[in-house]
């Protein structure tokens, strides 16, 4: 039997599962009589290892839903992408195989364009709520995902091109190779760069051979890829947000008694701002450990900063308004009142 048969076969198997112990679940908890008896299970799924910074904030949402739940509600982790692939995680939650699962937003990019859209600016979270940003997000997410948004577990730190090249200018990317996704094709495009696809498992072999002469990652986790030893300079200022998703299957989200539906969410808002919290400490803690293995982090010119901070958001709602005219057009006008 092939290794590909094996895992496919691994797969069904965890998915017969996983259904089987959804259906076991039921019963009345204490302290809620109108809820039927035993404690509730929501299975959940990382789009990403568990162990890396990705995988930190399961810990925080589970933690404040059993604090907050008083044990009633369980965040039951079910794996990350060794069970089901981060790009097919929304849809496993969609079809109900799993309850939620937390996901990038470019993941489910290709049902929904607009979904990029939650990389703009750099309003709080509590800013984009307060301006009707994450309401209209949720609703076009269900339309075309089938999912609710629970909350934005990873957020307060942005973007950045890590290179080995000092980068004084934006000129000196005229030429360079840099190792990018769809979200930063077009940026590298208009400052003259060669945008370079390769997976995340082939970026530091890409760096160490000469491949390329940087790349485009989120400002946190690029301690553990040492990407430091090859490629010595951060640019900045950063751009665009890190928003992560936390998704919810509407049904499963439906079957929980009134009280404990509105604990999940108080605890995804407590959980979300215990994240960003997180994130942005862990951002500043990496970036003074890879200090002392050389790194140096460049500040752009003035003008030329201004220049990339605009030019980053100019090609992030071109491509959405391109791909997604009404929804990008709605979010748009939404990002740009939480950001006045």
């Amino acid at each position: 039997m092939s290794e590909k048969t094996r895992n496919a076969l691994s797969r069904r198997k965890f998915v017969k599962t996983t259904a089987a112990a959804t259906v076991a679940a039921g019963g009345a908890i204490a302290g809620f009589p109108a809820i039927a008896q035993g404690k509730r299970k929501l299975r959940y799924i990382a789009f990403i290892n568990r162990q890396s910074v990705w995988g930190k904030v399961y810990d925080f949402l589970a933690a404040e839903v059993d604090r907050m739940s008083g044990g009633e509600l369980e965040i039951q982790y079910a794996g990350g992408s060794e069970v089901v692939g981060g790009f097919d995680a929304p849809e496993a939650v969609a079809k109900g195989v799993f309850d939620m699962s937390h996901s990038a937003n470019s993941y489910f990019a290709g049902a929904m364009p607009s979904s990029i859209s939650l990389a703009s600016g750099t309003a709080s979270i509590e800013r984009l709520r307060e301006a009707g940003v994450l309401d209209a997000y949720a609703d076009v997410l269900m339309k075309k995902r089938g999912v609710m948004l629970l909350g934005i577990p990873m957020s307060g730190v942005g973007y950045v091109f890590q290179v080995r090249f000092k980068p004084t200018d934006l000129s000196t990317f005229k030429g360079r190779k840099i190792r990018s996704i769809p979200l930063y094709d077009p940026i590298l495009e208009a400052l003259g760069a060669v945008p370079v696809t390769t997976s995340p498992a082939e970026a530091y072999t890409s760096m160490e051979r000469g491949v390329v002469d940087g790349l485009g990652w989120p400002d946190i986790g690029l301690l553990d890829f040492k990407f430091y030893e090859h490629a010595k300079y951060i640019v900045s200022p950063t751009f665009y947000r890190l928003r992560t998703c936390t998704l919810l299957n509407p049904n499963s989200f439906k079957k929980l008694p009134k009280e404990l539906q509105d604990i999940l969410v108080k605890a995804s808002r407590s959980a979300d701002k215990i994240g960003e919290k997180w994130c942005i400490e862990t951002r500043n803690a990496e970036h003074e450990q890879m200090k002392k293995h050389g790194l140096e982090i460049v500040e752009l010119p003035p003008a030329d900063a201004t220049k990339f901070v605009s030019l980053t958001e100019e090609k992030l709602w071109a491509k959405i308004l391109k791909q997604s005219p009404e929804n990008g057009a709605r979010l748009k006008a939404l990002f740009d009142k939480a950001a006045g």
